[in-house]
């Protein structure tokens, strides 16, 4: 967090050395955050049999929409599985055309040696939605979002409690205190945009 590299951005530098050192290792590279969880359609299926899928041939970039989950108006943090805790998928928030990159290996250049997105690359890789459709190489979005052979599920808050201690934490590309006053507004303004205001989330903030 905050490392200055060859991109000047870390998480594109971290995505540049993962390609490197691994895109001769494997068929396929996701990159997708700890906070979101691939689920593919049926459920039963193997990774093997959805990225080998004929579909996918020609493809170099499978983009794989998110299905954000509200905060279930849960304000703290419990020692439950993220799926138990969250079950409230929201279908209806624009946040949904955003999407995540499985990249193919073996590439002739590193697929993240020019861009301007974490979520693309903006070299004219093929790519395509989960349902093999070719879309635009260059844009994080897949409008309107495909979920028919796969689901990236992203707990984009989780609780109130914990969606504090991750502005903390700072973003990928920078570090954030609780004396920025735009940045942390700017976040919490995020957060109230898909889950409800209550008062003892509000109490959580003002501790």
């Amino acid at each position: 967090r905050g490392y200055r590299g060859l991109l000047n951005h870390p998480q594109f530098e971290a995505y540049y050395d993962c390609y490197k050192k691994n895109h001769n290792k494997c068929q396929w590279i996701s990159f997708f955050d700890f906070d979101e969880f691939l689920e593919l359609i049926p459920k039963n299926m193997k990774i093997n049999t959805f990225l080998n899928n004929k579909r996918y041939e020609k493809c170099e970039n499978i983009k794989i929409n998110w299905l954000i989950y509200s905060d279930n108006n849960l304000v703290y943090y419990e020692n439950k599985p993220i799926k138990e805790r969250f079950d409230s998928p929201l279908y209806n928030t624009r946040v949904n055309i955003h999407i995540k990159s499985t990249v193919r290996g073996n590439l002739k250049f590193n697929y993240w040696n020019n861009t301007k997105n974490p979520h693309t690359s903006q070299n004219e890789f093929i790519s395509c939605s989960s349902s093999g459709n070719l879309i635009k190489y260059d844009s994080p979005f897949n409008d309107p979002p495909d979920y028919k052979f796969a689901i990236l599920r992203h707990y984009h808050t989780k609780s109130i409690e914990e969606f504090c201690n991750k502005i903390k934490r700072g973003r990928a590309t920078k570090k954030v205190d609780f004396n920025q006053k735009e940045e942390v507004l700017s976040r919490l303004q995020m957060f109230f945009s898909i889950n409800s205001t209550t008062k003892e989330k509000l109490q959580v903030i003002h501790n």
